[in-house]
C-alpha cells in the first residue's frame, strides 16, 4: 500500500491540474490570480491522533509541503498561525495569539516550507482574531481568499461567525473557506457558520486512513459549491439611470425587498439580435425554488421583446430571452433594456447574487422579422449505450466554469446538494443527447430528491428537454419502478435540439434557445434531500452534419458571429460601459489515439478527493475571477450506492 505522503502527493498535483493533463477536454478560460493567506490551527488538540494513526499536525505538514513545492509562481501566498505562542486561556495574550510567519508574497516558497517545519501544536484557539488579522494581512484590493483551517471550536471571542459576515460585507471580492480537521457535532457547525457567512465553502478533511483508501471513490468528499462570476454592476430599480452593459458576464445583488434591477444596451448595429441571460442560487427542491425573470425591451416604456422565466432546479437556476420578435423595434432600436425580477420568495433572493450574460448576436444577411414561427419536429432519441467509461473528467460547479468535453461516457460521483457541469461543442444543424446511468433504490428518487439532468446554452437559456422528454426512449427508468431496497440500474436522459438560426421565432423557449452554437453545458444536480451520495455515468452524443443551415451574417466590427465551441460571453469588461474581451478559445483537442471512448479529458478546475491534504489543497487553489461560492458540506459518513472500484 502506498503510503500517506505519497496518495497525498498524487492527490494534490492532480486536483490542481499540475500533474501532466490527458488530451481531450479543456478547462475554462484560466481566471485571474488571486491573494491567499492561510491561516493555521496550532492550538494543542493538532498533536491529537486521527483515525488510521498519525496525529492531525504530521498528516497537515506533509500537505503542506506538497502543496508548496507546486504553488504557481504568479500565486501570492502568506501563512499565519494561531494558538502558537501562549499555552493556556487564562494567561494574557492567550485571545491575541496570532502571528504572521510569512508575509504575503510570490518569491517566499522557502520561508512557507521552513514555517511549515516549524509548525507546531500548542496553544488556545483564538479564531475570530485571527481572521481578522488575516484580512489586514491581504490588504484591501483584488481578489483575496483566506483559508482557514482548524479542528476545533473558538475558545476566544470575538465570534469568528460575526468576524467572517464583517470582513465579506461589503463585496465577492474576499471570502473565507474553511477545512475543519476530523470535527464533529459544535465544532464542525461553528466552521462550517464562519464560512457560510465568509461567502467561502466548507470542506471536511477526513482521517489519513480514509485518504488511503477511499481517494478513487470521493466518499468522504464534500459538496461541491457553484460559482457565478463577471464584471461587477449594480443595476437600477428603473430604467432611469439604468447602467449600460456590453457582451460579457457581469455580477450584480438581488434588492434587499421584492424588486427589480435594469440595464442598458447600446445597440451596435442595426437588426442585430441581443441575447441576455441570468443565473441565481436556488436552495429548494422540484419547482418550488426561488425563481426570477429576464426581460428584454425596445425602450424604456415597456415595450416588452421578450420573457423567460427561471426553473429553480438543484442548487441553481437559469433564463434566457432575447430581442428576437415580430416586432420591428425589437430589431432596430438603438437601446435595449434588460430587466430582471424576483418572481417567488423574493425574501430568500434578497442580497444574493446573479451573473447576467449579454451577447449581441450580428444581422443575418437578408433576414426580416417574421410572422410565423412554426414549431419544428423534435429530433428522436437514439438509444445510447455507455462506453468505457472515462473517470478523469473534473466538472465543473455551473455554466461559468464548466469544463469543455467530446462525446463520450463519463464515470462521476455527486453528493446532496450538489451540481456538476461539463460543456460540448454544438453547431449548425446538430443536436446533443446526454444520459444519465446509475444505480439507486426508490428512496433516493422520491420526494423531488432524484438526480436531476439538464441542458442549457451559453446564454443560460433553455436548448431542449421539455417536459414530453419523459416518454422519449423505451429503456429510461421511471421511479416509481424502482425496488424499494435493493439498489436497481436507472436510466434518465435530456437532449439539446437542432441548432438553426430560424428558432429564434418559435414560441417555445426551449426552441428559441436553440437558435445559436455555442457550448451546450449539461447540468447533473442531486438536492439537498438526497438519502445519499451516488456515483453514475454520463453518456454524450453529437448527431448531424456541422455548418448545415449555417446563416451569412453581416459584417459589423466589434460583433463576433457564434461559434461552435464558443463560450459567448466571459467576465472580460472591466466596468459598465466598457467593451468585453472577445470569447477565448475553448476547442476541445482530439483524445488519445488509445482511449476506449471519444475523449479522455481532464480539466484545471478543483474536484473534492478525500482526506486531509487534499482537502486543504481544493481549498488552497480555489482561487478565480469574481465568484459567489454556495457552501455545502456532504456527510463523511455516507457511502455512495455501488462498487466505484469495480466501474474504474
Amino acid at each position: 500500500m502506498r503510503t500517506t505522503a505519497t496518495i497525498v502527493a498524487a492527490a494534490l498535483a492532480a486536483v490542481v491540474g499540475l500533474a501532466p493533463t490527458s488530451v481531450g477536454a479543456q478547462p475554462a478560460e484560466a481566471a485571474e490570480t488571486g491573494s491567499m493567506m492561510l491561516v493555521l490551527d496550532a492550538s494543542g488538540s493538532m498533536a491529537e491522533k486521527v483515525s488510521g494513526g498519525g496525529t492531525k499536525i504530521k498528516a497537515a505538514r506533509s500537505a503542506l509541503r506538497t502543496v508548496i513545492d507546486q504553488l504557481p509562481e504568479d500565486q501570492p501566498v502568506g501563512l499565519r498561525v494561531y494558538g502558537a505562542t501562549v499555552f493556556d486561556a487564562s494567561k494574557p495574550g492567550a485571545c491575541t495569539d496570532s502571528q504572521q510567519v510569512v508575509a504575503l508574497g510570490l518569491d517566499n516558497r522557502n520561508e512557507l516550507r521552513s514555517a511549515v517545519d516549524d509548525y507546531k501544536p500548542y496553544g488556545e484557539t483564538p479564531i475570530g482574531h485571527a481572521l481578522r488579522e488575516a484580512a489586514k494581512d491581504l490588504g484591501a484590493e483584488g481578489q483575496r481568499t483566506i483559508v482557514l483551517v482548524s479542528d476545533g471550536e473558538p475558545t476566544c471571542d470575538p465570534d469568528p461567525c460575526r468576524v467572517a459576515a464583517q470582513l465579506t460585507k461589503k463585496g465577492f471580492d474576499l471570502r473565507v473557506d474553511v477545512v475543519g480537521l476530523d470535527v464533529k457535532g459544535k465544532a464542525r457547525a461553528k466552521l462550517q457558520c464562519i464560512a457560510d457567512r465568509g461567502n467561502g465553502t466548507y470542506y471536511d478533511a477526513a482521517s489519513a486512513e480514509d485518504l488511503v483508501d477511499t481517494l478513487s471513490t470521493a466518499q468522504t468528499r464534500a459538496s461541491r459549491p457553484f460559482d457565478l462570476s463577471g464584471t461587477p454592476v449594480e443595476g437600477t430599480p428603473t430604467p432611469s439611470g439604468a447602467p449600460t452593459v456590453t457582451t460579457g458576464q457581469w455580477l450584480d445583488t438581488f434588492p434587499s425587498r421584492k424588486g427589480e434591477l435594469w440595464y442598458r444596451i447600446e445597440r451596435t448595429a442595426p437588426g442585430s439580435t441581443i441575447h441576455v441571460g441570468a443565473a441565481h442560487r436556488s436552495t429548494d427542491i422540484g419547482n418550488s425554488g426561488q425563481k426570477i425573470s429576464v426581460l428584454t425591451h425596445s425602450d424604456d416604456a415597456g415595450n416588452q421583446c421578450g420573457r423567460e422565466s427561471s426553473f429553480a432546479r438543484g442548487s441553481l437556476g437559469y433564463a434566457g430571452t432575447s430581442t428576437a420578435s415580430r416586432d420591428e423595434a425589437c430589431a432596430t432600436s438603438p437601446v435595449v433594456y434588460v430587466q430582471v425580477t424576483q418572481d417567488s420568495r423574493p425574501e430568500e433572493l434578497a442580497g444574493e447574487p446573479v451573473e447576467i450574460a449579454i451577447y449581441e448576436e450580428p444581422p443575418i444577411a437578408g433576414a426580416t422579422q417574421t410572422s410565423t414561427a412554426v414549431t419544428p419536429e423534435r429530433p428522436a432519441w437514439t438509444p445510447l449505450t455507455p462506453g468505457s467509461p472515462d473517470d478523469t473528467v473534473v466538472p465543473g460547479t455551473s455554466v461559468s466554469n464548466a469544463p469543455v468535453v467530446n462525446d463520450g461516457t463519463y464515470a462521476l460521483d455527486i453528493n446532496p446538494g450538489e451540481t456538476q457541469a461539463v460543456a460540448v461543442p454544438l453547431d449548425w444543424g446538430q443536436h446533443l443527447q446526454a444520459q444519465f446511468d446509475a444505480r439507486i433504490t426508490r428512496p433516493s428518487v422520491t420526494d423531488f430528491a432524484n438526480p436531476d439532468l439538464q441542458i442549457t446554452g451559453p446564454l443560460r437559456q433553455e436548448v431542449g428537454g421539455d417536459y414530453t422528454d419523459m416518454a422519449l426512449s423505451d429503456d429510461w427508468t421511471s421511479y416509481t419502478s424502482l425496488p424499494p431496497d435493493e439498489p436497481s440500474a436507472f436510466r434518465w436522459g435530456r437532449q439539446a435540439y437542432t441548432v438553426a438560426p430560424e428558432h429564434r421565432h418559435v414560441v417555445e423557449s426551449w426552441w428559441a434557445g436553440s437558435s445559436l452554437p455555442g457550448l451546450r453545458y449539461i447540468l447533473v444536480s442531486l438536492p439537498e434531500d438526497a438519502v445519499a451520495a451516488i456515483s453514475y455515468t454520463l453518456t454524450l452524443k453529437t448527431h448531424g452534419t456541422a455548418g448545415t443551415g449555417a446563416p451569412e451574417y453581416e459584417e459589423v466590427d466589434d460583433l463576433t458571429p457564434p461559434q461552435a465551441d464558443s463560450r459567448l460571453v466571459t467576465p472580460g469588461a472591466t466596468s459598465a460601459s466598457t467593451d468585453a474581451e472577445p470569447p477565448a478559445d475553448t476547442t476541445p483537442t482530439e483524445p488519445p489515439a488509445d482511449s476506449a471512448d471519444e475523449s479522455a479529458v481532464e480539466s484545471g478546475f478543483p474536484w473534492l478527493p478525500v482526506g486531509l491534504g487534499s482537502a486543504l489543497l481544493v481549498a488552497l487553489v480555489a482561487i478565480g475571477a469574481f465568484v459567489v461560492r454556495r457552501r455545502r458540506a456532504s456527510d463523511p459518513s455516507v457511502t455512495p450506492p455501488g462498487d466505484r472500484a469495480s466501474e474504474r
